[in-house]
């Protein structure tokens, strides 16, 4: 319809700027025929001027066209065509506000649940989680005192019973003992303590009773092997190990430190 009014008014502007240059040229006034005077005729029509308008309406007549009229659809006719008094009704109904009580109620239990269960964690479990605690930790410390004591008494039994030996060996030694002097003969393969040796005989002799008189038993080996020397021993093991145990035992006391072991 827009677009039909559009040309409507395009080809009225041109009708009216035709319409302006014919007056121009007329200078606005209309276009005359001039003729003798005959008094015996009457004045003609003006043709030109007929002629003109019959033109401009002409062509008005043929660029005129139908106005495009929007058709009105059947629903629009419908709602026109009823009555007024059959009219729809409409109303408006307010919901209704949704009930309070199981939001409450919903809060109430899970307030419940999440209570009841930190009562039964800090209440219940918890503690008696703390006191299996306590008493695992109560039975380690028992058992690790009770090792302790043990460790404690075995290390005080084998202490006493080194001190019993000590004070025995203390008091064989100064106990009056009848010492005795023997010269060996005969290799037996044992292990023998040996506190000096000379190649004098005699000496060793000498030195073999001035100790047996002390409760020393004395032992003189011969010379054997590659060396010439006699030896004095005064004691004699089965084991080389205790051999050795007891010479340096006895080092740094009345023999000095020059005690060795022999096998013979």
């Amino acid at each position: 319809m827009a677009r039909r009014k559009k040309l409507s008014d395009e080809q009225s502007s041109e009708n009216t700027d035709n319409i302006h240059q014919e007056s121009d040229d007329n200078f606005g006034l209309p276009e005359v025929e001039y003729e003798p005077l005959n008094r015996d005729t009457s004045t003609p029509k003006e043709e030109p001027a007929a002629s003109t308008h019959t033109s401009y309406s002409s062509q008005q007549e043929e660029t005129i066209e139908p106005e495009y009229v929007e058709p009105v659809s059947g629903h629009d006719e419908e709602v026109l065509d009823e009555d007024p008094a059959y009219a729809p009704v409409h109303t408006y109904e307010e919901d209704e506000p949704a009930p309070v009580w199981p939001k409450v109620l919903i809060t109430l239990l899970i307030l419940v649940v999440v209570g009841g269960g930190a009562y039964w964690y800090f209440g219940i479990e918890r503690p008696r989680q703390q006191a299996a605690e306590a008493a695992a930790q109560a039975e380690a410390d028992k058992r690790a005192a009770d090792k302790r004591a043990a460790d404690l008494a075995a290390a005080q039994a084998a202490q006493r019973e080194e001190d019993e030996r000590r004070r025995a060996d203390s008091l064989a030694n100064l106990a009056p003992k009848e010492g005795s002097v023997e010269a060996l003969t005969d290799r037996t393969g044992r292990y023998y303590v040996v506190v000096a040796s000379a190649i004098d005989d005699d000496l060793i002799m000498d030195y073999a009773q001035k100790l047996s008189k002390n409760g020393v038993v004395c032992r003189i080996i011969p010379p054997f092997g590659k060396t010439q020397f006699s030896r004095l021993a005064v004691d004699v093991k089965d084991t080389y190990a205790d051999a050795q145990a007891t010479a340096d035992g006895m080092k740094g006391g009345d023999y000095g430190n020059e005690i060795w072991v022999v096998r013979y």
